[in-house]
Formats: C-alpha cells, structure tokens, sequence
C-alpha cells in the first residue's frame, strides 16, 4: 500500500442506484447458508457508499470499528486490507459512474465474512501478478489473507467476498 490516504466525508444525501441490500436477502448463495453444525450468518455491520475512490477510506474506517466492536481486534488490520481490496476493485471496475457498494461484514460461523456487492457484471480472475507495480496485487492479496474467497452473482449484479478465521481467537504465537 502506498503513503497518504485523504479522507472526504460523503454527504448524507442518499446514493442513486441504492437497492443493492434489499436484492441481498433473495441472493444468498448455497455455500452462505448455515450447515447443521452453524447458526445462520449474522450481520455485524453494513455500508452502503458511491463506487467512487473517496469511498475506500471509509470502508476501511467502518471496517475498523466493526471489527473492534464485534470483539475480533485482533483481525482489525486484516480486515482493514482485505475490505480496502475488495472496495477499491469494485470502484476500479464498477460498470455505472455513480452507482452504490454494499459493505457488509458478517459472522459465519468461526469466520469473519466480508462481502462487497455492486451492480457490475465483471469477474475478478486471478493474473500475473508483479509485486513490485503499484497496482494488480488485490485479487492476489485476497487470495493470500483468506481462508475462502469467491465471486456469486446476484439479480443486481455481483457479490464478492472472503472469509477468514475469526473465532474463538488463536493465542498461538503466529496465528
């Protein structure tokens, strides 16, 4: 990640094209749905913002607090780059100028779910990937810091998500 990061305060206006979260119930994928051993996913926290650069700074700070309140500290940088990674590729390939992301953060069980919602059609696909470029590493990032990661299609548009062991906590050093 590079230096600075300039936070703008988004205006309480509401967003166009906000009707991500209500298509989000119908669009539960199968492998979000609670197996006989895991209760339901429960909603820790969700954003909805422009698909627009300022809105990453945001996403990372309501990250921070959601994982800080939801007892998971630990996880607060890691999730802090994994939500960064996911909004700003959805900002970056975000088919409508204009449009809104859905933010949610979620407990699955044992893991901390973190999805992304947009309108778009466009499939992160894992590339070449040169660490050394300013770019291009996001996908690949997921790929390292989750335990699961995938792409599902919804009636809106798409859900892309990760999930990384949150509960109960590892004290070992190292994990």
């Amino acid at each position: 990640m590079s230096g600075e990061h300039h936070t703008i305060e988004l205006p309480s206006s509401p967003l166009p094209n906000t009707a991500l979260p209500s298509d989000l119930a119908a669009a539960t994928p199968p492998h979000v749905l609670p197996t006989i051993d895991e209760p339901p996913p429960l909603l820790l926290g969700e954003l909805t913002v422009p698909a627009e650069r300022e809105s990453v700074p945001r996403a990372r700070r309501f990250s921070r607090s959601v994982t800080v309140a939801s007892g998971i500290a630990h996880l607060r940088d890691d999730a802090e780059v994994l939500v960064s990674e996911l909004v700003t590729n959805a900002v970056r390939h975000q088919a409508d100028a204009g449009s809104a992301l859905c933010l949610r953060l979620l407990r699955a069980g044992g893991r901390l779910r973190i999805e992304v919602h947009d309108q778009g059609d466009g499939v992160p696909r894992p590339r070449q990937v040169d660490l050394m470029e300013e770019t291009g590493r996001g996908w690949y990032l997921i790929a390292v810091m989750a335990e699961r990661h995938g792409t599902d299609h919804t009636p809106s548009g798409k859900t892309v998500w990760c999930e990384v062991r949150a509960w109960p906590r590892d004290e070992r050093p190292g994990h």
